[in-house]
């Protein structure tokens, strides 16, 4: 039990660094006072340009995906997750994995850190972050998803709705590669393939407000 609250709160303390606020503030910008408002790897592209944007999404993404292959990996004391969290190993991994996956996301969403140095508990969307936790979990999946994402931007140029579809289509992702290629994924990679996306909506929920009445902004315009 030891090891699943260290590996519980690590991922959360790692997910809950506002990479976006420190990157800003670096540069003299608060993000929270600029284009949508949000601490999160698509405002900092649009509000601090292309190479800061890109390094903030890099360093949310590495959050995800360090809490599943290296934080979920922890043991104290070489305790066992197996019984706990699975009758198997690579079931008990695959739950710890998983937690510490989620654990990050919603540190990035409601973020301590935030909190304590910049004044609010408020995050970003969880998109990145929750990309590099799958992208550790289910790797051809994200693969897939990526392609939806990157044909509804270049179809739209709206992040948001490229995002939201993209986390939609993971659990169907899941289905065509089992019923195509026999690959069956983990029972806890399942569950969260099939809850991120209602995550995803919530979290983007004043996005979809602005794109049903046509005021959400496109990537590349011009922050206000």
């Amino acid at each position: 039990m030891a090891s699943l609250v260290l590996i519980v709160v690590l991922s959360y303390l790692l997910g809950a660094i506002p990479f976006s606020l420190v990157v800003g503030r670096m540069m003299g910008v608060d993000l929270r006072q600029h284009g949508s408002g949000n601490a999160g790897a698509t405002n900092a592209l649009r509000v601090l340009g292309k190479g800061p944007g890109l390094l903030v999404f890099a360093l949310d993404f590495g959050k995800g995906l360090a809490a599943v292959a290296l934080i979920s990996q922890l043991r104290v004391g070489d305790e066992s997750l197996v019984g706990l969290l699975g009758s198997r190993p690579e079931l008990a991994q695959a739950w710890a994995a998983t937690l510490a996956g989620t654990a990050a996301m919603v540190g990035h969403v409601v973020t301590l850190w935030g909190r304590l140095f910049f004044g609010s508990w408020k995050g970003g969307k969880g998109v990145a972050t929750g990309a590099g936790m799958l992208t550790g979990l289910a790797p051809i999946a994200v693969g897939l998803a990526l392609l939806v994402f990157i044909a509804t931007l270049a179809a739209t140029r709206y992040v948001s709705l490229g995002s939201i579809l993209a986390a939609i289509s993971l659990p169907l992702s899941l289905v065509v590669l089992q019923v195509a290629f026999g690959a069956s994924a983990p029972p806890p990679v399942w569950i969260f393939a099939t809850v991120v996306p209602a995550f995803i909506v919530w979290t983007h929920r004043a996005n979809v407000k602005r794109l049903m009445n046509g005021t959400e902004t496109r990537i590349g315009a011009k922050a206000t």
